[in-house]
């Protein structure tokens, strides 16, 4: 992918031989916000900041946010790493942004991770299907190393409480080892919280994570969408040079490719976004990693972009 360096960059991911390529477009904004707004940035005004969800009022199917605390476990299912599946007190905090997108970043004793998914109902009575990325610590042959996994998590939301199960945990970076998570919280305020001042992104799909067919903005029809990408904790993140992209055509296999990082630098309070016109109908996702400026590591999502026939 070949990007210009001016304001509205514009480049070219080959993702998959004998396709079309994508065309992306990329966008930068400075946002002057005070942190304590910016905890709630992909809210709508819909959102009733001094209630709980589902107690008095229940946050709206548009805008909101809570903090939960409970528990998480992993049951390792295979491979030959050994992990802790004891009960962890689990921290997490969830914001519901445009089209029922929910973004979530949880800590629990010393494994971290992020959900992003989509929402059928409300933060009060609803369901949620997504993807969450985890950093687990695991030992074998005397060594203990972070494992980072991908999975796919379903949940559902009931008055104050949230329940999660995600059953294929699988690790890019410690071959073989597949594991299981179930989470159970409840909602303790209204406002998501900070985690140990660690950078936070929430990442939406616009106009939602449901697109049709249209105009690319470069000409020649396809399946155009943005993906914004807003930090939310006042902490600088710089990404990896390149990010993955998993792309599904109806009826075909997962293609997953490498491409140019669209932008490698997120300013803390600050907004990044990047245009995509996808070829044809189908799914995409996106997936990105980097570091803070407080050295800590990060990893995050797209939402799963459904492109319809």
């Amino acid at each position: 992918m070949h990007l210009l360096s001016n304001s509205d960059v514009r480049g070219r991911a080959d993702l998959a031989a004998g396709r079309r390529p994508m065309t992306l477009n990329v966008h930068a904004y400075g946002l002057a916000l005070a942190l304590a707004a910016l905890t709630l940035a992909m809210a709508a005004p819909a959102c009733s900041r001094g209630s709980l969800p589902g107690s008095p009022s229940p946050i709206g199917p548009v805008g909101g946010g809570a903090r939960y605390n409970g528990t998480l476990t992993y049951s390792r299912l295979s491979g030959g790493f050994q992990i802790d599946t004891s009960a962890r007190r689990l921290d997490m905090s969830v914001v519901l942004g445009t089209g029922d997108q929910i973004s979530g970043r949880f800590e629990a004793g010393e494994t971290t991770g992020t959900l992003q998914g989509a929402l059928d109902g409300t933060m009060s009575d609803g369901r949620f299907d997504g993807t969450i990325l985890v950093a687990t610590p695991a030992s074998a042959g005397g060594a203990t190393s972070t494992c980072e996994g991908t999975g796919r998590v379903s949940g559902q939301f009931s008055g104050r409480s949230v329940a999660w199960s995600a059953s294929d945990i699988r690790y890019d970076n410690c071959p073989g080892l597949i594991v299981a998570s179930q989470a159970q919280a409840t909602a303790v305020s209204p406002v998501p919280g900070a985690f140990n001042g660690r950078a936070n992104v929430v990442v939406t799909a616009l106009p939602s994570a449901v697109v049709v067919a249209g105009a690319c903005p470069g000409g020649g029809a396809g399946w155009p969408f943005t993906v914004s990408a807003t930090e939310n904790a006042g902490v600088d993140v710089r990404l990896d040079s390149t990010f993955i992209v998993e792309e599904r055509a109806v009826g075909g296999a997962l293609i997953r490719s490498t491409a140019n990082t669209p932008f490698t630098t997120l300013a803390g309070g600050g907004r990044r976004e990047y245009q995509v016109c996808a070829p044809s109908a189908g799914t995409y996702q996106a997936f990105f990693s980097g570091s803070d400026s407080r050295g800590n590591r990060v990893r995050f999502a797209s939402p799963l972009v459904t492109l319809l026939p």
